[in-house]
């Protein structure tokens, strides 16, 4: 549980300087249907990730956070996705961009995923 909380107070950390520098917006897991914004704005979540174990002994407890970045045009999500993986590089967090950015027809903006 301590490796999780630190991970989430890390994000935390870049995720804060990304709205302070820049002004991208962020929540924990949604923005409330009151508080709804337009892109650029950024979404993180824990999530749970498969435990190590052998012979029926959990020896890690395996968890991790979600990143998600939204923006209103491709180049607003490159210059997001290039200050989000330097702030990750700066901090020593492992990262990796698990699809490619898709733009949300329905929402009328990009998203982009990452997984800590």
């Amino acid at each position: 549980m301590s490796k999780l909380r630190r991970m989430d107070e890390r994000v935390e950390d870049i995720l804060g300087r990304m709205r302070d520098e820049d002004g991208y917006d962020y929540r924990y897991d949604h923005f409330k249907q009151s508080d709804a914004i337009p892109p650029p704005f950024i979404v993180y979540r824990r999530v749970a990730k498969s435990n190590f174990s052998a012979d029926g002994v959990v020896y890690t407890h395996e968890s991790g956070v979600d990143i998600e970045i939204y923006a209103s045009t491709p180049d607003e999500m490159m210059d997001m996705m290039l200050k989000l993986e330097a702030l990750l590089d700066a901090d020593g967090l492992y990262y990796r961009r698990t699809a490619d950015t898709v733009y949300l027809d329905s929402e009328d903006f990009y998203e982009s995923l990452y997984e800590l």
